[in-house]
């Protein structure tokens, strides 16, 4: 155990342990370099010691780090820290899918069958990248938000090569959910991962596995021996066409089953377009072939070597079985001296017969076996469209197996090949490649790193850490708060090559909703509120003047014209009525023709124009217009108001005696150039 607070590689700090395995233990963490929450798979102490384990251990993280698909938990490091191993993964929140069967299963056929296009959809991008799972069940399933699906645990997965077989007779997988050939230790394919997917939709449909038993072997006689029971069994409103889709990938011959993620994927999706959708069964000439009860007394006799009870029901992905191509026999209860003349007496007989067949066939079947047998061609540095017809004139058939970074014969030829030039083997042997694929660097600092969730500046510096070029893109989002990256092309894990380019998509936060602003001249401030609350705007500040023409409490003008679009929420200033001024009477003996001019102390009122706002300001719909005037009285604010562009040009009263200067401000800032002069007592 690792306990909290222990940073791994001086980057990943440990939270807390989440789940254990037979071969790691699972801490979520957090990586202090980005800034986020991961998961790392830690090998588990009683291995570090094997180095062919943790050779197999790095060697199959780094596979799986070359997936990079929605439905399948990305891998972003891999490393070791004294003698800890780990890899460290994406943290998913949610449940497994085995918790989501238990608590809300069984599921309707539509449900089925979409989990399963996610399912498959992640199989068939590990296939094409010939990494077969070998462990699908509902455990290794992750449900993130809105049911969104990730394939995990690709820890026994493995590339398909000349190896796939399993050589020690171990049986890889989970004994509920693992195919037939995996029950016998034989090949595994891609259909081998169908096959365990087929048993998830049935437990998705019916809440059941097909088989269960008091032990695990029991489990895998059933998987070899017995037809999958029919869902419809459980459960009677499974639709007939995922029925037959579920028997046909769980079929016990690998032929008759679905050969590849695609075809599954178009019965899957033809379903849910389609409900009368048919689903076409392939039809194969061999039978399942059982096996005899000299093997399976045997198995049972032996199956529980590994340590595993028969009460086990959830037994380890490393499930130890017999392989059932085992040449022993089932020992016999006679003497250990009848044994020994038996062997003596087959042994020779054997000899002789062998000798005389030598003989017979010397003469003839040399020549025969060389006139029928073929010399395979060199196939090396050439492509596989170049090599199929080469070998097309030789009988012989070619078969990619994968990929393998090389630099001794161009990117996509082949550069290994099995078996190699110049042996003689039969017509229509199949001749295996590998082709060569760019040589990555050790480690995984040759991927695009995960960029969504940081900011701007943190996905550029990172980005030109690795030398990678970038575009930005800006995009509206409701729940990314702008300057964050909400999505990247290519995806985090693609390899980078010298024209990698990644898009970057930047939130430019929520997108701005306009409305239209409502006449409010003549209304009461009630009315005004229900009018601008209508249109998803808001009642600013108020202020009071007189008017000679609105009634009192009436609104005079708004900041902002009707009919104008601005945007939700904004607040509307008003202006409202006092009613009309009191006139001052002014004394007539003090008018006469002589003299016109009022008295001094008299305050008279002037109209100041400003025609239209100053050229080298920013061009907006609301200005903020302060004017204050200077006499020999001193200064003060005459007019002080947000004014719409519409309202330009502006007539402003302005009440003064005497001589006076006008400074007028546009958003706080004082314009000299509309400064005036001002006398009061010119008529």
């Amino acid at each position: 155990m690792i306990t909290p607070g222990t940073i791994l590689g001086d980057r990943y700090e440990i939270v807390e342990k989440i789940g254990a395995g037979g071969m790691s233990i699972v801490y979520k963490a957090k990586c202090n370099r980005l800034q986020r929450f991961v998961a790392i798979k830690v090998l588990r102490e009683e291995f570090v010691t094997d180095e062919e384990f943790v050779a197999k251990f790095r060697k199959e993280a780094l596979a799986a780090a070359s997936l990079s698909h929605p439905n399948i938990v990305g891998i972003y490091d891999v490393g070791s820290d004294q003698d800890l191993h780990y890899i460290v993964m994406e943290y998913v929140e949610g449940k497994t899918l085995k918790d989501m069967i238990a608590q809300e299963g069984p599921f309707d056929s539509k449900m089925v069958l979409e989990f399963g296009v996610q399912i498959v959809s992640a199989l068939r991008h590990a296939h094409r990248k010939k990494i077969i799972h070998r462990d699908i069940k509902p455990q290794n399933i992750l449900v993130g938000h809105d049911h969104v699906l990730k394939v995990t645990d690709f820890g026994i997965a493995k590339a398909v090569d000349s190896s796939t077989v399993v050589a020690t007779g171990n049986v890889i997988g989970s004994v509920h959910y693992f195919s037939p050939e995996q029950a016998k230790g034989k090949y595994v394919n891609e259909t081998s991962d169908l096959y365990s997917c087929g048993i998830v939709l049935f437990e998705l449909a019916t809440k059941k596995l097909p088989f269960e038993a008091d032990s695990h072997i029991s489990i895998a006689l059933k998987h070899i021996n017995e037809d999958l029971p029919r869902p419809t069994q459980f459960n009677s409103e499974v639709m007939p066409n995922l029925e037959r889709l579920i028997l046909k990938a769980t079929h016990k011959s690998q032929a008759a089953r679905y050969q590849d993620a695609d075809e599954m994927l178009k019965d899957m999706k033809g379903i849910l377009g389609n409900p009368n959708y048919i689903v076409e069964h392939n039809e194969v000439s061999d039978q399942t072939i059982l096996l005899t009860d000299v093997e399976t007394e045997y198995i049972r006799n032996n199956g529980n070597k590994s340590g595993k009870k028969n009460g086990d029901k959830n037994p380890s992905i490393y499930t130890e079985m017999p392989s059932l191509e085992s040449d022993e026999n089932e020992e016999e209860d006679i003497s250990t001296f009848y044994k020994v003349l038996v062997s003596i007496g087959g042994v020779l007989a054997t000899l002789v017969l062998i000798s005389i067949i030598t003989v017979a066939l010397s003469v003839w079947l040399p020549g025969m076996n060389k006139s029928k047998e073929v010399v395979v061609p060199s196939l090396i540095g050439k492509t596989t469209a170049q090599a199929e017809n080469l070998l097309k004139s030789y009988k012989l058939k070619l078969s990619v197996i994968g990929e393998e970074p090389s630099d001794s014969v161009p990117i996509g030829t082949i550069f290994k090949q099995s078996p190699s030039e110049n042996n003689r083997v039969k017509p229509n042997t199949v001749i295996e490649v590998t082709l060569a694929g760019e040589v990555i660097a050790e480690g995984l600092e040759k991927r695009i790193p995960d960029l969504i969730g940081l900011d701007r500046s943190e996905a550029e510096i990172l980005l030109n850490e690795y030398g990678v070029l970038y575009d930005i893109e800006a995009a509206y989002d409701d729940r990314i708060e702008v300057g964050r990256i909400i999505d990247q092309t290519p995806a985090s894990g693609e390899l980078i090559t010298p024209e990698t380019k990644v898009i970057l998509i930047v939130s430019k936060g929520p997108q701005v909703v306009l409305t239209n602003v409502p006449n409010l001249a003549n209304m009461t401030v009630q009315n005004a509120e229900i009018s601008l609350r209508n249109e998803k705007l808001k009642l600013g500040a108020r202020k009071e003047e007189y008017s000679n023409t609105v009634t009192v409490g009436l609104i005079i003008s708004q900041s902002v014209s009707p009919n104008r679009q601005v945007e939700e929420g904004t607040a509307i200033d008003v202006i409202i009525s006092k009613g009309k001024e009191e006139e001052i009477p002014t004394p007539p003996e003090e008018i006469t023709p002589d003299n016109p001019l009022p008295p001094q102390d008299e305050l008279v009122t002037k109209i100041l124009t400003i025609e239209d706002v100053p050229f080298d300001i920013e061009v907006k719909d609301i200005y903020h217009v302060m004017i204050k005037l200077t006499t020999e009285d001193g200064s003060k604010i005459v007019f002080d108001q947000q004014v719409s562009k519409d309202q330009f040009p502006l007539n402003i009263p302005i009440k003064g005696k005497g001589k006076g200067t006008v400074d007028t401000y546009f958003d706080g800032k004082p314009r000299p150039s509309y400064q005036d002069q001002i006398d009061f007592n010119e008529v």
